[in-house]
């Protein structure tokens, strides 16, 4: 007896258990990323008060911040040509330039310098976006903020944000700018409402930019294209607000798709982690997939100044205070100006170079350079201190308050090189282990300047 052939399945019941196989793969490789990265997330900062007025937060809310930064392409000197016109001339721009050249050395997304910075803060469900301009010049380390990550790498990075802004950064994520092609291609792309005609040709970058104006669904190379577009009069300027428009179109697609993201996890996670230098884990994945809908984006460029003869950017610490204050609805802290008293700075801490690295880190931090004379002593054990003349005995407070010193008084302090000292900054044994980048000290005991912690000297 034969027994007769088992029906085929219905189309809907193959279907459901697809589905089912499929979130059920998902729920299993979520578990092993969330159980191997969960013990190596970083552990976040605690903000102090004057950091959480400034936001606007109250103590105990969710805050969350990182530095994200895309990184440039790497091309090598002696590989590019020229393209030649008709007449054998090489192409010129309006300005004169050559308009074109021909790369033919190797290609890498592992680029030295971040050509995208930004300063993103989570509060509860409401996201920060800070975009800091590339240019953006440092007067300690004396360098332009996108050549930090060449020299101190990703934490040297997130701790100059940290310093520069006066608050905490928990996480960095260095990307390379491939990570827009893969996010929106595997989101299968974002609704975006391109500006003007952006038509760019690079061929030492193999890079080919061609889009019309209005509103349109971008796939990943032309999402990616939008982003790197620098043709107009405000250059980096410019493209810092299109990387703006590109994360609310992509937040936008992601509301959109709502609980079908979940199936697309994987491909994002991938999409990201394939492309990014990070010291966040996958985990937090789980922490945000619950909130995407309920996110909320708002975001601003930190304000910069110009100056005459330099084509850099230039940052004020108390207007970028006020700045802060008034992007997150916060209070700034009040500022005094540094006092006029010459302080001798006074290296005995047994390490060479300690008392430039805090003369620099001072000058950093507002102190007039004019003000501040180094000098070298002999090995001192005993904890750094303040040592003030009684005429300049309230100036100190100034300096106390700032590096967290007690203060001594004295009768007089000898002049140095033909000035009159008012105050001694002297370090022992207990001062930092300075680093080439003031922003990036590496403390040994409680006296380092950690910029996130030094509070501002409380007006009179």
């Amino acid at each position: 007896m034969t027994s007769s052939p088992t029906p085929p399945e219905p189309a809907r019941v193959r279907r459901r258990r697809a589905r089912l196989l499929q979130l059920l793969g998902l729920t299993v490789a979520l578990v092993g990323l969330v159980g191997f990265w969960l013990d190596r997330d970083v552990a976040r900062s605690e903000l102090t008060e004057e950091q959480r007025e400034l936001l606007g937060v109250e103590e105990g809310a969710s805050v969350l911040s990182f530095v994200l930064a895309g990184r440039d392409h790497t091309y090598y000197e002696g590989y590019s040509t020229p393209v030649l016109g008709a007449d054998g001339n090489p192409l010129l721009d309006a300005n004169g330039q050559v308009a074109a050249w021909n790369y033919t050395g190797p290609r890498g997304v592992d680029g030295n310098r971040t050509d995208t910075i930004l300063y993103v803060s989570v509060v509860d469900d409401l996201v920060t976006m800070i975009a800091i301009p590339r240019d953006l010049y440092l007067e300690g380390p004396e360098t332009r903020i996108n050549a930090v990550y060449a020299k101190g790498g990703a934490e040297g990075l997130r701790r100059t944000v940290e310093e520069l802004l006066g608050l905490p950064v928990d996480y960095y994520a260095v990307i390379s700018l491939d990570v827009f092609e893969h996010v929106v291609d595997a989101l299968g792309g974002v609704e975006v409402n391109v500006p003007y005609r952006m038509l760019y040709t690079d061929h030492a970058a193999g890079l080919r930019i061609d889009l019309q104006p209005g509103a349109q669904l971008l796939d990943g190379g032309d999402a990616a294209g939008f982003v790197r577009f620098r043709e107009t009069l405000r250059g980096d300027i410019d493209r810092l607000d299109r990387v703006k428009t590109l994360a609310y179109a992509v937040l936008d697609r992601l509301r959109e798709l709502n609980l079908r993201a979940v199936t697309l996890l994987p491909d994002l996670v991938d999409a990201v982690f394939a492309d990014v230098e990070t010291n966040a884990s996958p985990a937090l994945v789980r922490e945000f997939a619950p909130r995407l809908a309920r996110l909320q984006l708002r975001s601003a460029t930190l304000p910069t100044e110009e100056r005459e003869g330099s084509a850099a950017a230039f940052y004020d610490r108390q207007a970028v205070e006020a700045f802060l204050a008034a992007t997150f609805g916060g209070v700034a802290r009040a500022w005094v100006d540094a006092p006029e008293a010459t302080v001798e700075v006074v290296d005995r801490s047994g390490r060479e170079g300690t008392g430039a690295a805090y003369v620099a880190q001072l000058v950093a931090m507002g102190v007039p350079e004019e003000r501040l004379v180094l000098s070298e002593g002999s090995f001192d054990p005993a904890p750094s201190r303040l040592v003030v003349t009684a005429p300049h005995w309230s100036d100190a407070d100034y300096y106390a308050d700032l590096l967290g010193l007690g203060k001594q008084q004295t009768d007089r302090l000898r002049a140095v090189r033909g000035r009159e000292v008012g105050i001694q900054l002297v370090l022992g044994d207990d001062a930092g282990t300075p680093h080439p980048d003031p922003a990036a000290w590496t403390p040994t005991s409680d006296l380092a300047l950690a910029p996130v912690a030094v509070p501002l000297a409380p007006a009179p």
